[in-house]
């Protein structure tokens, strides 16, 4: 924060309206002049601390800056992850439909299996009897 010249005007005429009547009233110019260096060093030290205040926010504002880029990168990361993550559900429901269609084959193949190796098992040795019957028969 910078201090205008008409501020640091009315500071220093503030003062002065200040001593002077005091200076008038004592004849003392010693002490007006010992508070003329003291008023000196207050708008030098205040001056100072004006520039370290105003580097200090010029930093705070480079840190926001800073600060603002980095949440940015961070949505967008967020945002890519997100839509990742969207991906990997839209393959895993994929996936689950398959492993159910792949389920319901696998089923429907063990009923057939077990189906056809029952059969086997019967109309074999029944048609082989059927047959060696009839070979017998005619005879």
């Amino acid at each position: 924060m910078k201090l205008s010249p008409p501020f640091c005007a009315a500071v220093m005429c503030c003062t002065l309206s200040l001593l002077l009547p005091r200076a008038a009233s004592s004849q003392d110019f010693s002490s007006l002049d010992k508070d003329l260096s003291a008023l000196e060093s207050l708008i030098q030290d205040t001056l100072e601390n004006s520039g370290e205040q105003q580097k200090q926010l010029d930093d705070l504002r480079k840190n926001l800056i800073e600060s603002g880029i980095l949440i940015g990168n961070y949505e967008s990361i967020i945002t890519e992850r997100e839509n990742l993550l969207r991906d990997l559900q839209e393959r895993l429901a994929e996936m689950s439909e398959t492993y159910r269609k792949q389920s319901a084959l696998s089923a429907r193949y063990e009923r057939s299996s077990r189906f056809w190796r029952t059969f086997t098992l019967i109309a074999v040795p029944a048609a082989a009897l059927l047959s060696g019957g009839i070979v017998f028969a005619l005879k």
